[in-house]
């Protein structure tokens, strides 16, 4: 990292309260230097209980979970109910609460959002719950699966017997934890105009649909069958992918593992399948038909019949022919020589040993009290001086006396930045921000800086279509790349300009946003900026105070920097590719970009807390986030499992290293499933009088956690046979009103109907100029006082030229004439 230093948000206190559903909130927190106290009743945090273990170090100590996602944090023990006056006082000294104490648990009075406003004024207050605080599933039980289940990912990752499949390592609660730390940042940014803080309520359930690539939107657009499902005998549904979703063929033998890989056909993928029939060619391997395909228009041919099922077989078997004699160590480097999207499916083992990880400092090893451990360091690179030397998680009540006297016994006054006085607006209202991000990760991130107020100008070309603009979905399943919902989602609130960056004064162009600008975010290959003479260096001799993200697929540096690919090898080269399957079948990997998912979460986050660095001490800084690397901050404990203890994650399939059942089973009806997961052997007892009385309630075989686990297949089986015969709404309720955390495996085309996602408004109609209206998605949470807003489509090509050019940077009739006979405004 090249040092560490105080950590942005240095200044700043937190209460956390939060178990597994929101620890790596406080965790992210602690990264960027604040003061994060973890408040523990008398037996420990829940999260202290969860796999995986080491099994060496003490009890109550062994969890990995907690090792990595309390890391940095200080722990006190406490009982809030019970000791007023303590808590009283700690609230006094905090800057944020966090917690995720869910509605099924019975929220305790003192942790009442009105409340709390009331008596703390200064209070940013957290809560993050499964479905939200509000709406007719608030109080639902509820697990990873269930969750994964509810909001829209998990059928649509489908093992080779069309089962669902989730992630083999809990992922739901993760995405919530990494989305309440920009929530709290922005409630952060609002505060610092007004000196108020406000409630935070935040859904993991609405974190999710984002996990979809777009595709929960499908139905709000009329874009019937979106994602096609194949079934025996389909062979009239084409894969326009090549080798992709239906064929459920990216994954390809190599001689020391898997690589992934989709051969991909069009004009935006195309052109990556025939540099791999270069390569091959190259290498010897020739086919007399294959070897002269043009996979850019491919597609014309396969919808027109002159290119069949079969012959796509033959090619898969062809390519898979020659896959097997390379190496998983040469697959890099053949991307960044040749421009075949390949990566090598890499394991924890492999990521603690990669070259490009050990290059930027990134797997660090923590001197913990029982021993050392390895997990992810800081969640972004350019600025160390935003983020801590790390520290083990502590242990139980490790920082009671210290704590105290810090927070407790300094005369009370109003924490940093709480002052009073200042207008109500939107949060990041005088933020300007100069968008040229690609595709998900990098738009994602002004996408919700839009939403908050900030004025963002969002820059490209037609003449380089913007890739999630052919991804869709469509209105009515009309292919426009005016109109994909995908964009839509991605970069709705911002002012689109025209410039096309091959020419001089389009770069020119750039450099006068740059001065009026306080953000760029950029998401190029690494060196194309700086080829267009746009480095962070030549930029911020331009405007000092810039704050710069670039996200990229590996970073800036290091020997992969110029790996240029997408999510589904972010997927591969983080670790996620390896752990998505059944047990001992194919491995089948996250449904979609999996990494894009991810690293917006961690630049957001990033970004705020550098934002609210610049407003204290004036310095810009350049970002550098890896989409890899955001994405193996969610495999933390997985590392840290295989450095103490060698295990090495595999795909499980739906189960779970300590519940039994757990996973989907199917329900009456075509492509109708219910995911459940039994925590304890109370609920297995309900369950079992549900399912079959006194007897299966009574089988020794299935009488504990253990040994259910032994017995997971036969037990398996018997809630089949029984699900399969039912409806998923009587089983969904039946198992609900028994405590028993079930939902439905929700279908992409039911999402806008569910009633909670409702309750919640998490699909938004906004006007648009060519369709009518656009559906996006809504951020997974409500601030108080100052919600989002949806003002505004995303922009068709060149919307808002004139009031860029003209309003912003005040460019005249002479200025604008040279720009258009440079042919630089398309």
């Amino acid at each position: 990292m090249g040092g560490y230093g105080e950590g942005f948000l240095k200044p700043y206190r937190v209460i956390d309260l939060t178990d597994h559903r929101g620890l790596l909130a406080g965790h992210m927190l602690a990264q960027m230097g604040a003061d994060v106290v973890q408040v523990e009743p008398p037996e420990g945090n829940a999260a202290r209980r969860l796999a995986p273990f080491a099994p060496d170090w003490p009890e109550g100590e062994r969890s990995l979970f907690w090792a990595t996602y309390a890391a940095g944090k200080r722990s006190i023990v406490a009982d809030p109910g019970h000791d007023g006056a303590l808590w009283d006082r700690l609230l006094q000294s905090a800057d944020m609460l966090i917690e995720s104490r869910a509605p099924a648990q019975g929220r305790p009075v003192w942790l009442d959002p009105g409340a709390l406003a009331e008596r703390y004024p200064h209070l940013i207050h957290i809560s993050i719950t499964p479905f939200g605080l509000e709406g007719p599933k608030h109080d639902w039980p509820d697990s990873e699966i269930t969750l994964w289940a509810a909001g829209g990912p998990l059928l649509l990752t489908r093992d080779h017997d069309d089962r669902p499949l989730r992630i083999s390592v809990p992922q739901a609660y993760l995405h919530a934890g990494a989305t309440a730390v920009s929530a709290a940042l922005i409630a952060l940014a609002d505060r610092t105009h007004t000196g108020l803080g406000q409630h935070v309520d935040l859904a993991v359930v609405q974190t999710l649909p984002q996990c979809t690539l777009g595709a929960v939107l499908a139905e709000g657009v009329g874009h019937a069958d979106f994602v096609p499902r194949r079934k025996a005998g389909d062979e009239h549904v084409v894969d326009l992918s090549g080798s992709g979703s239906i064929t459920r063929k990216s994954k390809w033998t190599v001689s020391d593992g898997l690589a992934e890989m989709h051969l991909g056909i069009g004009p935006a993928a195309g052109p990556a399948s025939n540099k791999l029939m270069t390569w091959m060619r190259d290498e010897g391997w020739f086919h007399p038909i294959f070897s002269n395909w043009d996979w850019s228009g491919l597609h014309e041919k396969i919808i027109a019949g002159d290119v069949s099922e079969a012959d796509l077989d033959a090619v898969r078997a062809w390519v898979q022919s020659f896959l097997a004699t390379r190496h998983k160590d040469e697959l890099v480097g053949v991307a960044m020589e040749r421009g075949v999207r390949i990566a090598p499916i890499l394991t924890v083992a492999d990521l603690a040993e990669s070259a490009q990880f050990a290059a930027r400092d990134f797997i660090q090893t923590i001197d913990g009290p029982f021993g050392p451990y390895r997990m992810p360091g800081a969640f972004a690179r350019g600025c160390p001086e935003g983020f801590v030397q790390p520290r083990p998680a502590p242990r139980l009540g490790e920082h009671d006396a210290e704590v105290r006297e810090e927070w407790l016994e300094e005369s009370l006054s109003l924490p940093c930045s709480a002052v009073q006085g200042g207008a109500s607006g939107r949060p990041l209202g005088d933020l300007r921000v100069l968008d040229l991000a690609w595709v998900v990760a990098g738009p994602l991130i002004g996408r919700t800086l839009a939403d908050f107020g900030a004025t963002v100008v969002r820059v490209e070309s037609s003449r380089r279509v913007e890739t999630a603009r052919v991804m869709g979905p469509f209105p009515g399943g009309r292919y426009d790349v005016q109109q994909s919902a995908l964009f839509e989602t991605c970069n709705a609130g911002k002012l689109g300009l025209s410039l096309d960056l091959s020419k001089e004064a389009a770069r020119e162009v750039v450099r006068d946003l740059v001065r009026w600008a306080d953000v760029l975010v950029e998401s190029f290959t690494p060196g194309q900026m700086a080829k267009w003479n746009l480095s962070y260096e030549e930029l911020s001799a331009i405007n000092p105070r810039l704050v710069m993200v670039s996200t990229s697929l590996s970073g800036q540096d290091g020997p992969d920097a110029r790996y240029s690919g997408y999510g589904n090898h972010g997927a591969a080269l983080s670790g996620f590719q390896y752990i998505v399957g059944a047990p001992g079948g194919p491995l089948v990997g996250p449904y979609g970009p999996y990494t894009d998912f991810v690293a917006p979460r961690f630049g957001l986050a990033a970004l705020l807390a550098a934002l609210d660095h610049r407003r204290r001490t004036g310095k810009g800084c350049h970002l550098d986030i890896s989409q890899v690397e955001a994405g193996v901050q969610f495999l933390a404990p997985q590392i840290a499992a295989s450095s103490v203890t060698g295990e090495i994650q595999g795909a499980v399939g739906n189960r779970d290293a300590l519940m039994a059942p757990h996973g989907v089973f199917r329900a009456a009806g075509d492509d109708q499933w219910i995911a459940l997961a039994v925590e304890d052997d109370g609920q297995w007892r309900d369950l079992a009088r549900l399912m079959g009385g006194a007897e299966l309630e009574q089988d020794q075989r299935f009488a504990t956690a253990p040994s259910r686990r032994v017995h997971v297949e036969a037990l398996e089986a018997i809630v089949e046979a029984w699900t399969a015969g039912r409806e998923v709404e009587w089983l969904e309720q039946s198992l609900r009103e028994r405590g028993i955390p079930a939902h439905r495996v929700q279908s992409i085309y039911g999402m806008g109907a569910d009633p909670q996602m409702q309750a919640r408004g998490h699909l938004i109609r906004i006007d648009h100029p060519l369709s009518g209206t656009a559906t996006i998605e809504a951020v997974p949470f409500r601030l108080s006082r100052t919600p989002a807003r949806y003002d505004v489509c995303a922009p068709p090509y060149g919307r808002d030229n004139d009031r860029v050019l003209r309003g912003i940077l005040g460019y005249g009739e002479d200025r604008l004439e040279a720009l258009a006979a440079a042919d630089a405004l398309v």
